[in-house]
């Protein structure tokens, strides 16, 4: 008796579903005197929503649909659907239990949504070593090298960004890199706890390998630590950001944010970061700690997205996104971490 209840169950959900498809094909408003008086008339007043369809029977076939805002709400909670576009992808890579890929989602000629993804399972079996020693330079000079002082970048995973995003019209962002920093980095009692860095770069990949290691700033070479750190024009600089001059090998320039709480002796837990070299920004970077992913999956913490603080102009013009947001989501148990509400902005 409960299988059949279960199953009238799906079949009056399916039903329910594709009653809602059709009625927003065929009638995508109301007339302005109709009235929210049944469920149907209410999602119809509030229009149509767009999902990414993704059902069990066919987990990897994704369709960018139109339904009524209650459907949605259902998709999004039993099947492995999601907000939004269908998204492209970029090559994943090895981290951890898991891997970790770019994605984009693109309506026309406008990007909404850029991002990385990963299963929750990346959060498990991760490197406990300082570094994977790529980025590394005997500063001293005593012969063996230090994974705490003379090494940087923790454990690095370049990554292509989808070719339906970078061949948009406007696009600065050419490639995505995720830095796994098991015990986290400098400075002391800011950041020294186990994180994640997620750098969208607007510099080239050749640009960015370029910049050697040596004995100057944080492992970088001096000639390259005093291009790193030119200061970036004032109006350039976004809002509020300040250069300390943390140059580092194989990154460039960090340009903190002073009035993020970090800096309030309140305890990391995310922030965003402005990367420069040879002063122009050369990347957009949400850093995250291990522990708020984990709070997150486990209802501690809230799904949510957090203003970017913007330069009064930008050096290149082009799009630009408003928000960072850190998602988990459970139908799919995967995380996102995700630059929104792009604005074309001049130069």
């Amino acid at each position: 008796m409960r299988a059949k209840k279960l199953l009238s169950w799906r079949a009056l959900l399916g039903a329910a579903l594709a009653i809602s498809a059709l009625t927003l094909l065929v009638w995508p408003s109301l007339p302005a005197q109709a009235t929210a008086t049944t469920p149907d008339a209410a999602a119809r007043t509030s229009g149509p929503v767009t999902i990414c369809l993704v059902t069990a029977d066919a987990p990897n076939r994704e369709r960018t649909v139109k339904v009524a805002e209650w459907a949605a709400d259902v998709l999004l909670k039993q099947t492995r659907s999601y907000a939004g576009q269908c998204a492209s992808y970029g090559t994943p890579s090895a981290l951890g239990n898991g891997t970790v890929r770019t994605y984009a989602q693109v309506s026309g000629a406008k990007p909404q949504t850029v991002g990385i993804v990963f299963p929750k399972s990346m959060l498990t079996g991760l490197p406990t070593s300082m570094t994977d020693g790529h980025h590394c330079y005997d500063v001293n000079g005593d012969g063996s090298v230090d994974q705490h002082t003379e090494c940087v970048g923790g454990h690095e995973r370049p990554l292509d960004l989808p070719s339906q995003l970078t061949s948009l019209p406007g696009m600065p962002l050419k490639w995505a890199l995720v830095n796994f920093n098991p015990m986290g980095h400098g400075p002391e009692h800011i950041y020294d706890t186990p994180h994640f860095d997620f750098h969208f770069y607007t510099q080239s990949k050749a640009e960015r390998d370029a910049i050697r290691s040596g004995p100057c700033g944080l492992a970088i070479n001096c000639d390259d630590y005093a291009t790193a750190i030119k200061p970036v024009p004032p109006q350039y600089l976004p809002q509020d950001y300040v250069n300390n001059n943390v140059a580092e090998a194989a990154m460039g320039n960090h340009l903190v944010d002073l009035n993020s709480p970090e800096w309030s002796s309140v305890a990391f837990t995310q922030t965003f970061i402005y990367g420069a070299y040879d002063a122009k920004i050369s990347f957009l970077e949400p850093m995250i700690t291990k522990a708020w992913f984990e709070g997150i999956a486990n209802g501690v913490n809230p799904s949510r997205c957090w203003p970017i603080k913007q330069p009064q102009q930008w050096q290149l013009g082009g799009w630009y996104p408003q928000d960072y947001c850190i998602d988990y989501r459970a139908n799919r148990g995967d995380f996102t971490v995700s630059m929104k509400n792009f604005k074309n902005s001049a130069a």
